[in-house]
Formats: C-alpha cells, structure tokens, sequence
C-alpha cells in the first residue's frame, strides 16, 4: 500500500494498493474509492476525492439496519463517527468502528 499526500502541505490524502495489474484508490481508512485503474488514474482519484468524501453522509450497519452518520474523524485503523438518524435507537454522541468495510459501513 502507498500512501498519497497532498503536494503542499503533506497531508495524508489516501492510499493506493496493488490490486492485480491495476492499483486500488482508498480512503484514509482503507475503503475503497471506486474500481482499480492504473497506479497513475488510482493516486489522481485519491487527490480528487480522498478528503472530499470524508465529508460525505455515511451509513453503518447494526443490528441488521442501516442508520445514517457523520464522520468526525478517520485514521487508518478507525473512523469516529456521530449517528445522524432519528431512528437510531442508543443515546450516543460518537461511535467509533474499526476497520470499517463495505459491507458495514458505506458512503450515501
């Protein structure tokens, strides 16, 4: 896995890993950002949309149903994120989900 950062500042954009002969744009926590392309189009990609998609209304999956967030902070092993659904049914502020994937957590 490579890591992508911005040019003038440094900051940790996303990654790109290998994915058969193509390379696979992800998100500072790992998700994927769409299908794998060539090392050049994937590290575009993440320059594009890295943080961009971080801003994004999520969802996570518990108990079987999909409830709306927020993300408030990611890192590579983990996402905090804030429920935005009237129909969750605990009274938290923040949640936080290791190593969130596809199928339990998605982008809206």
């Amino acid at each position: 896995m490579r890591e992508i950062r911005r040019d003038d500042d440094g900051a940790l954009l996303g990654f790109i890993r290998p994915a058969g002969e193509a390379w696979e744009p992800l998100t500072v926590f790992g998700y994927p950002l769409g299908e794998p392309r060539s090392e050049e189009e994937a590290s575009e990609e993440v320059h594009r949309t890295g943080l961009e998609v971080l801003m994004r209304r999520w969802e996570f999956l518990e108990d079987g149903e999909w409830y709306r967030c927020v993300i408030l902070e990611a890192a590579a092993e983990e996402v905090r994120i804030r429920p935005d659904d009237h129909r969750y049914p605990h009274n938290v502020y923040a949640l936080t989900l290791e190593r969130p994937e596809p199928g339990t957590f998605r982008h809206e």
